[in-house]
């Protein structure tokens, strides 16, 4: 089975989706990794200018179709690493009849699997204001912890730094963290494929959502027979 992933939102965030595809995988000869196509797709409009009505340039439609040119591509599996692209699920999923992987409830299982009831998100705004992750984890009987107005202002500069390229501010994600931790937050999750830090840094528990859908990625293609076979 090949992998198809939307790419492009950002390029940073999609280079190290794939890096961590290659990461988690252990083969004898280079040929065994599996078969990936990614299509950097960086014109899809901006997600969170949409959502918010900042903007009228609708992302769904680019979305769709980068999701078709994999699957015509004769991609039997798709992912797509961007949380805030999931806001348009509903008219996602199953597009031209191939799974598509949903991050936020891969994080929502991996979270009630350990045992934890009330957790840090930290994600763009439009991931905030669409609220589907808060939906993923209530399914789960997870109460779900927001920074504030103020420190999410902070936190869409920190995101847009990393997509251009710019310096970021360092402290952002340690502060912030820290703040969702004092309102009881047991652990934080990187909802942003821009977001990363080093796991139980300054003894905050990240979890990292795109890490995730690299390991969910990986484990659905294994239960393909075909995945690894070779011609």
């Amino acid at each position: 089975m090949t992998l198809g992933v939307v790419g492009g939102m950002g390029a940073h965030a999609t280079a190290r989706f794939y890096d961590l595809l290659i990461a988690k995988q252990t083969v004898a000869r280079e040929q065994d990794y599996m078969d990936v196509l990614v299509y950097s797709k960086s014109s899809i409009p901006d997600r969170t200018a949409f959502i918010l009505g900042h903007s009228e340039d609708n992302p769904l439609p680019a979305i769709k179709h980068a999701i078709q040119v994999l699957r015509n591509a004769g991609c039997g599996c798709i992912a797509v690493p961007c949380v805030t692209s999931h806001y348009f699920w509903d008219a996602l999923d199953h597009v031209e009849n191939v799974p598509i992987l949903h991050m936020p409830d891969i994080t929502a299982q991996f979270i009630q699997r350990r045992g934890l009831t009330r957790v840090g998100l930290l994600a763009t705004t439009g991931t905030v204001h669409g609220r589907f992750f808060h939906d993923a984890l209530a399914r789960y009987q997870v109460e779900l912890l927001v920074p504030d107005d103020q420190a999410q202002a902070r936190l869409m500069d920190y995101i847009y730094a990393i997509k251009t390229g710019n310096t970021v501010d360092a402290q952002c994600l340690h502060d912030i963290s820290t703040h969702l931790q004092t309102r009881g937050a047991q652990a934080i999750i990187l909802g942003c494929t821009e977001l990363y830090a080093n796991n139980n840094a300054n003894n905050i528990f990240y979890i990292d959502a795109m890490d995730l859908l690299a390991q969910a990625a990986l484990d659905y293609c294994k239960k393909d027979e075909r995945c690894g076979q070779h011609t």
